[in-house]
Protein backbone atom coordinates (compact mmCIF):
# COMPACT_ATOMS: atom_id res chain seq x y z
CA UNK A 1 0.00 0.00 0.00
CA UNK A 2 1.49 3.34 -0.85
CA UNK A 3 2.17 5.30 2.07
CA UNK A 4 -0.65 7.84 3.75
CA UNK A 5 -1.16 9.88 6.48
CA UNK A 6 -4.20 8.25 8.02
CA UNK A 7 -5.79 5.46 7.35
CA UNK A 8 -9.54 5.03 8.19
CA UNK A 9 -11.17 2.03 9.68
CA UNK A 10 -14.66 0.79 10.11
CA UNK A 11 -15.93 -2.20 12.68
CA UNK A 12 -14.68 -6.08 11.75
CA UNK A 13 -17.61 -7.09 9.43
CA UNK A 14 -18.15 -3.70 8.40
CA UNK A 15 -21.77 -2.73 8.35
CA UNK A 16 -23.61 0.04 5.96
CA UNK A 17 -23.42 2.17 8.84
CA UNK A 18 -19.64 2.00 9.36
CA UNK A 19 -18.72 1.69 5.27
CA UNK A 20 -20.27 4.96 4.35
CA UNK A 21 -18.65 6.51 7.37
CA UNK A 22 -15.07 5.63 6.20
CA UNK A 23 -16.17 6.74 2.08
CA UNK A 24 -17.20 9.84 3.71
CA UNK A 25 -14.67 10.80 6.21
CA UNK A 26 -11.95 9.84 3.36
CA UNK A 27 -13.87 12.19 0.70
CA UNK A 28 -13.63 14.71 3.40
CA UNK A 29 -10.12 14.84 5.23
CA UNK A 30 -8.85 14.67 1.41
CA UNK A 31 -10.90 17.98 0.63
CA UNK A 32 -8.90 19.38 3.29
CA UNK A 33 -6.00 18.49 2.04
CA UNK A 34 -4.78 15.09 4.17
CA UNK A 35 -3.73 12.10 2.46
CA UNK A 36 -6.35 9.66 4.00
CA UNK A 37 -7.88 6.13 2.72
CA UNK A 38 -10.97 3.98 3.97
CA UNK A 39 -10.00 0.14 3.76
CA UNK A 40 -11.57 -2.54 4.43
CA UNK A 41 -9.26 -5.33 5.09
CA UNK A 42 -12.29 -8.14 6.41
CA UNK A 43 -12.04 -11.45 3.96
CA UNK A 44 -15.96 -11.21 4.63
CA UNK A 45 -18.67 -8.40 4.62
CA UNK A 46 -22.38 -9.61 4.71
CA UNK A 47 -23.97 -9.83 1.46
CA UNK A 48 -27.19 -7.30 2.09
CA UNK A 49 -24.39 -4.79 3.05
CA UNK A 50 -22.34 -5.38 -0.02
CA UNK A 51 -25.80 -5.26 -1.97
CA UNK A 52 -26.96 -1.70 -0.62
CA UNK A 53 -23.95 -0.37 -0.91
CA UNK A 54 -23.41 -1.13 -4.54
CA UNK A 55 -27.08 0.20 -5.48
CA UNK A 56 -26.08 3.49 -4.36
CA UNK A 57 -22.31 3.87 -6.01
CA UNK A 58 -19.99 2.03 -3.47
CA UNK A 59 -18.06 -0.75 -4.46
CA UNK A 60 -16.26 -2.75 -1.82
CA UNK A 61 -13.85 -3.59 -3.70
CA UNK A 62 -12.45 -0.05 -4.36
CA UNK A 63 -11.46 -0.48 -0.35
CA UNK A 64 -10.80 -3.75 0.30
CA UNK A 65 -6.90 -4.03 1.16
CA UNK A 66 -4.54 -5.59 3.46
CA UNK A 67 -2.84 -3.18 6.17
CA UNK A 68 0.46 -2.20 6.24
CA UNK A 69 3.23 -3.72 9.02
CA UNK A 70 4.11 -0.24 10.05
CA UNK A 71 4.17 0.77 13.52
CA UNK A 72 4.16 4.48 12.43
CA UNK A 73 1.18 4.00 10.44
CA UNK A 74 -1.84 6.55 11.87
CA UNK A 75 -5.48 5.37 12.00
CA UNK A 76 -9.22 6.79 12.17
CA UNK A 77 -11.52 4.71 13.69
CA UNK A 78 -15.29 5.15 12.56
CA UNK A 79 -18.08 3.29 13.83
CA UNK A 80 -16.43 1.74 16.77
CA UNK A 81 -13.87 3.13 19.41
CA UNK A 82 -11.52 -0.19 19.85
CA UNK A 83 -9.71 -2.04 17.31
CA UNK A 84 -5.99 -3.70 17.52
CA UNK A 85 -3.75 -2.42 14.50
CA UNK A 86 0.50 -2.27 14.07
CA UNK A 87 0.33 1.76 14.27
CA UNK A 88 -1.51 4.56 16.19
CA UNK A 89 -4.83 5.25 17.01
CA UNK A 90 -4.97 8.85 16.62
CA UNK A 91 -9.01 9.23 16.49
CA UNK A 92 -12.24 7.73 16.96
CA UNK A 93 -15.95 8.95 15.39
CA UNK A 94 -18.49 6.82 17.40
CA UNK A 95 -22.05 6.62 18.36
CA UNK A 96 -21.55 4.09 21.15
CA UNK A 97 -20.91 5.82 24.58
CA UNK A 98 -19.13 3.32 26.57
CA UNK A 99 -17.67 3.68 30.27
CA UNK A 100 -14.26 3.00 29.42
CA UNK A 101 -11.81 5.89 29.81
CA UNK A 102 -10.05 6.19 26.43
CA UNK A 103 -7.23 8.40 25.43
CA UNK A 104 -7.27 9.14 21.75
CA UNK A 105 -5.92 12.56 20.48
CA UNK A 106 -9.32 12.72 19.17
CA UNK A 107 -12.31 11.19 20.28
CA UNK A 108 -15.65 11.90 19.71
CA UNK A 109 -18.20 9.06 20.74
CA UNK A 110 -21.79 10.51 21.81
CA UNK A 111 -24.91 9.04 21.20
CA UNK A 112 -26.26 9.65 17.46
CA UNK A 113 -28.47 7.73 14.70
CA UNK A 114 -25.59 6.82 12.75
CA UNK A 115 -21.74 7.53 12.76
CA UNK A 116 -22.18 9.33 8.93
CA UNK A 117 -24.61 11.77 10.37
CA UNK A 118 -22.09 12.65 12.98
CA UNK A 119 -19.80 13.43 9.88
CA UNK A 120 -22.27 15.09 7.86
CA UNK A 121 -24.16 17.29 10.23
CA UNK A 122 -22.97 20.82 10.38
CA UNK A 123 -20.59 20.29 7.16
CA UNK A 124 -23.60 19.73 5.04
CA UNK A 125 -22.29 22.44 2.33
CA UNK A 126 -19.11 20.63 2.23
CA UNK A 127 -20.82 17.27 0.92
CA UNK A 128 -22.26 16.56 -2.66
CA UNK A 129 -25.71 15.50 -2.71
CA UNK A 130 -24.54 11.86 -3.84
CA UNK A 131 -22.97 11.89 -0.55
CA UNK A 132 -25.83 13.33 1.39
CA UNK A 133 -28.00 10.86 0.48
CA UNK A 134 -25.55 8.00 1.97
CA UNK A 135 -25.48 9.78 5.00
CA UNK A 136 -29.39 9.56 5.13
CA UNK A 137 -28.90 5.70 3.77
CA UNK A 138 -26.80 4.97 6.62
CA UNK A 139 -29.25 6.65 8.93
CA UNK A 140 -32.09 4.76 7.98
CA UNK A 141 -30.53 1.42 8.02
CA UNK A 142 -29.11 1.72 11.46
CA UNK A 143 -31.79 2.72 12.97
CA UNK A 144 -34.34 0.43 10.70
CA UNK A 145 -35.98 3.81 9.14
CA UNK A 146 -36.37 4.76 12.78
CA UNK A 147 -37.58 1.76 14.12
CA UNK A 148 -34.70 1.03 16.89
CA UNK A 149 -34.56 2.45 19.87
CA UNK A 150 -31.11 4.41 19.61
CA UNK A 151 -33.30 6.68 16.97
CA UNK A 152 -33.19 10.06 18.32
CA UNK A 153 -35.42 12.63 17.54
CA UNK A 154 -33.22 15.35 16.16
CA UNK A 155 -32.14 13.09 13.72
CA UNK A 156 -35.54 12.07 12.51
CA UNK A 157 -35.61 15.95 12.12
CA UNK A 158 -32.24 15.90 10.20
CA UNK A 159 -33.11 13.48 7.70
CA UNK A 160 -36.29 14.78 6.88
CA UNK A 161 -35.02 18.07 6.29
CA UNK A 162 -31.88 16.72 3.87
CA UNK A 163 -34.74 14.67 2.06
CA UNK A 164 -36.52 18.05 1.34
CA UNK A 165 -33.20 19.82 1.12
CA UNK A 166 -32.21 17.60 -1.51
CA UNK A 167 -34.45 16.02 -3.27
CA UNK A 168 -34.50 12.08 -2.04
CA UNK A 169 -36.80 9.76 -2.14
CA UNK A 170 -37.90 8.85 1.43
CA UNK A 171 -39.78 6.34 1.09
CA UNK A 172 -37.23 4.50 -1.30
CA UNK A 173 -34.53 5.06 1.61
CA UNK A 174 -37.14 3.51 4.02
CA UNK A 175 -37.56 0.89 1.88
CA UNK A 176 -33.47 0.10 2.28
CA UNK A 177 -33.51 0.66 6.07
CA UNK A 178 -35.94 -2.30 6.43
CA UNK A 179 -32.68 -4.68 5.61
CA UNK A 180 -33.91 -8.23 6.15
CA UNK A 181 -31.53 -10.90 6.70
CA UNK A 182 -31.01 -14.04 4.20
CA UNK A 183 -30.83 -16.73 6.90
CA UNK A 184 -30.64 -20.54 4.67
CA UNK A 185 -28.63 -22.46 7.50
CA UNK A 186 -27.81 -22.31 11.34
CA UNK A 187 -24.28 -20.77 10.81
CA UNK A 188 -26.01 -17.41 9.77
CA UNK A 189 -27.43 -16.45 12.89
CA UNK A 190 -23.42 -16.95 14.52
CA UNK A 191 -21.87 -14.75 11.11
CA UNK A 192 -24.70 -12.39 10.38
CA UNK A 193 -23.44 -8.54 11.72
CA UNK A 194 -20.58 -10.22 14.16
CA UNK A 195 -19.11 -8.34 16.25
CA UNK A 196 -16.58 -8.94 19.29
CA UNK A 197 -15.83 -6.38 22.27
CA UNK A 198 -12.95 -6.31 24.94
CA UNK A 199 -13.68 -5.29 28.32
CA UNK A 200 -10.64 -5.17 30.36
CA UNK A 201 -9.95 -9.23 30.86
CA UNK A 202 -13.39 -10.19 29.31
CA UNK A 203 -14.45 -11.03 25.67
CA UNK A 204 -18.13 -10.79 24.51
CA UNK A 205 -19.43 -11.23 21.03
CA UNK A 206 -22.80 -10.42 19.09
CA UNK A 207 -24.60 -10.85 15.96
CA UNK A 208 -27.94 -9.88 14.55
CA UNK A 209 -30.66 -11.14 12.47
CA UNK A 210 -33.79 -9.23 10.79
CA UNK A 211 -36.65 -11.51 9.99
CA UNK A 212 -40.40 -11.30 9.00
CA UNK A 213 -41.27 -14.33 11.42
CA UNK A 214 -38.91 -15.42 14.19
CA UNK A 215 -41.24 -18.63 14.56
CA UNK A 216 -39.76 -19.79 10.84
CA UNK A 217 -36.50 -21.01 12.22
CA UNK A 218 -37.24 -22.22 15.67
CA UNK A 219 -35.64 -25.73 14.29
CA UNK A 220 -32.22 -23.97 13.03
CA UNK A 221 -32.28 -22.21 16.48
CA UNK A 222 -31.36 -25.20 18.20
CA UNK A 223 -28.59 -25.83 15.82
CA UNK A 224 -27.39 -21.95 16.09
CA UNK A 225 -27.13 -22.22 19.61
CA UNK A 226 -25.12 -25.76 19.57
CA UNK A 227 -22.70 -23.62 16.75
CA UNK A 228 -22.21 -20.40 18.97
CA UNK A 229 -21.55 -22.28 22.01
CA UNK A 230 -18.57 -24.01 20.06
CA UNK A 231 -17.24 -20.22 18.89
CA UNK A 232 -17.78 -19.26 22.90
CA UNK A 233 -15.62 -21.62 23.57
CA UNK A 234 -12.91 -21.77 21.28
CA UNK A 235 -12.44 -17.70 21.41
CA UNK A 236 -12.71 -17.99 25.35
CA UNK A 237 -15.47 -15.62 25.71
CA UNK A 238 -17.34 -14.85 28.56
CA UNK A 239 -20.87 -14.46 26.36
CA UNK A 240 -21.95 -14.09 23.17
CA UNK A 241 -25.13 -11.77 22.30
CA UNK A 242 -28.27 -13.29 19.67
CA UNK A 243 -30.02 -10.62 18.56
CA UNK A 244 -33.56 -11.93 16.48
CA UNK A 245 -35.76 -8.85 15.39
CA UNK A 246 -39.43 -9.48 13.94
CA UNK A 247 -39.46 -7.03 11.67
CA UNK A 248 -43.86 -7.97 11.72
CA UNK A 249 -43.89 -6.53 14.96
CA UNK A 250 -40.55 -4.25 15.26
CA UNK A 251 -39.31 -6.30 18.36
CA UNK A 252 -36.55 -7.83 19.87
CA UNK A 253 -35.57 -11.09 21.42
CA UNK A 254 -31.91 -11.42 22.55
CA UNK A 255 -30.34 -14.71 23.77
CA UNK A 256 -27.52 -14.71 26.23
CA UNK A 257 -24.83 -17.43 25.11
CA UNK A 258 -22.69 -19.53 27.30
CA UNK A 259 -20.58 -22.45 26.95
CA UNK A 260 -23.09 -24.33 29.08
CA UNK A 261 -26.23 -22.52 28.88
CA UNK A 262 -28.95 -20.09 26.77
CA UNK A 263 -30.72 -17.89 28.28
CA UNK A 264 -33.60 -15.47 26.56
CA UNK A 265 -34.63 -11.99 27.48
CA UNK A 266 -38.09 -10.54 25.07
CA UNK A 267 -38.50 -6.45 24.49
CA UNK A 268 -41.53 -4.84 23.34
CA UNK A 269 -39.32 -2.82 20.84
CA UNK A 270 -36.26 -2.84 18.90
CA UNK A 271 -33.45 -3.36 20.71
CA UNK A 272 -30.30 -1.63 19.72
CA UNK A 273 -27.37 -3.60 19.86
CA UNK A 274 -24.84 -0.46 20.45
CA UNK A 275 -26.73 1.41 23.04
CA UNK A 276 -28.70 -0.80 24.91
CA UNK A 277 -27.84 -4.95 25.13
CA UNK A 278 -23.70 -4.36 24.93
CA UNK A 279 -23.49 -1.40 27.46
CA UNK A 280 -25.69 -3.43 29.78
CA UNK A 281 -23.27 -6.37 29.91
CA UNK A 282 -20.53 -4.20 30.07
CA UNK A 283 -22.24 -2.42 33.26
CA UNK A 284 -22.48 -6.34 34.27
CA UNK A 285 -18.84 -7.31 34.00
CA UNK A 286 -18.13 -4.31 35.74
CA UNK A 287 -19.82 -5.13 38.79
CA UNK A 288 -18.68 -8.41 38.82
CA UNK A 289 -15.58 -7.58 38.46
CA UNK A 290 -15.69 -5.02 41.48
CA UNK A 291 -17.21 -7.90 43.62
CA UNK A 292 -14.38 -10.31 42.79
CA UNK A 293 -11.94 -7.47 43.97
Amino acid sequence: MKKIEYIILGHLNPDVDSIVSGVLLERYLNRLGYSAKFVIPDLEVDSENIDICCRYGINLRDYKDSLPDDKEQKYILVDHFERTVDGQVVGVIDHHPTGKELSYPYYRNERASSTASMIVKGREKQFTTEEICLAVLATMVDTVSFHSSKTLPEDVVWVKDMVNSYNLSYSQLCKEGLCLTNICKADDFLWHGLKEYQFDDKKLASSSVLVLNPNNYKEMLSNAFLLIQDYVSNHSLELFALLIHDMTKFQSDVYYISSHKVEKEEFDHFVSRGSEVIPELEKKLYIKKLNII
